[in-house]
């Protein structure tokens, strides 16, 4: 078999030799004119083909040329809009997905709103709802984002709307306990919009860098189990009674577009 084998290689690399020595002395010339005889009309016709639709956009004066130029430059910034607007809403999506996972594992009545402005005050931190009193809301409710991540809580209401104080504002004042062996506990607030700070957590309890932050229960219309963010610092003194963790939000606040906010059955 290998005999075999070796034969027909050896039959075929002479064979492909031999035509190739062929073709450079001419002897196929007259049959390489009548291929291309035969295959030139076809390659002439799939040619045409291909450059008709640039043949069609020739231009006749340098107007034409620049006004083609507009129109594509038009083309490009209108694809380029609906591209964006086609992230934002799979963003949006996903979001939404993530806060219905978890109202409705919740057991906790929530109503759905949409951002329609923030507060420009440079030491507040605050954001405007499309929803307000015509939908339940009150002032304390609790207001969500993604699965369970407190972002602030409703300050005033009006009739179709809120204005949401967040929780990095330096009014912002919430009860929260840290997941560690102690289930230390402390009070989270804002730091004028900039920071989030945990104070009046024991001296003495031990606390890390990336533990997780969750509201305690003990604020008012706020459940226990919100998450808040992670500690990223602390700041421990000698001889204080108690020490202080900077603690970094789960999410960015000023990217904020879609929010829950909790609302007591008994008030729905």
């Amino acid at each position: 078999m290998y005999k075999i084998r070796r034969k027909t290689c050896i039959l075929f690399l002479s064979i492909a030799a031999a035509v190739v020595i062929f073709h450079n002395l001419g002897w196929f010339a007259s049959v390489e004119e009548v291929v291309r005889i035969v295959i030139n009309p076809a390659s002439d016709r799939l040619y045409q083909i291909s450059t008709e639709r640039v043949r069609k956009q020739r231009f006749s004066s340098f107007s034409e040329l620049e006004q083609a130029y507009y129109n594509l430059e038009k083309d490009h910034v209108k694809n380029t809009i609906d591209y964006t607007k086609l992230l934002l809403l799979k963003e949006e999506n996903d979001n939404l997905r993530k806060q219905l996972r978890y109202t409705t594992s919740s057991g906790v009545q929530y109503v759905g709103a949409r951002v329609i402005g923030r507060d420009i005050e440079p030491i507040g931190s605050s954001i405007v709802i499309n929803k307000g009193e015509s939908s339940g809301l009150l002032p304390h409710y609790p207001v969500i984002t993604h699965e369970g991540v407190l972002v602030g809580v409703v300050e005033q209401v009006h009739k179709h709307t809120a204005l949401v104080r967040m929780i990095n504002d330096n009014q912002s004042k919430i009860a929260a306990t840290i997941i560690n062996k102690k289930k230390s506990l402390g009070l989270v607030e804002g730091g004028f919009g900039i920071s989030v700070h945990m104070n009046f957590i024991p001296q003495n309890e031990q606390i890390h860098i990336g533990d997780t932050v969750i509201t305690s229960g003990l604020s008012e219309y706020i459940p226990h189990g919100l998450l808040i963010g992670f500690i990223e610092a602390v700041q421990k003194e000698t001889y204080q009674p108690f020490q202080e963790a900077v603690i970094n939000p789960i999410v960015p606040f000023d990217s904020i577009r879609l929010v829950s906010v909790a609302v007591p059955a008994d008030k729905e």
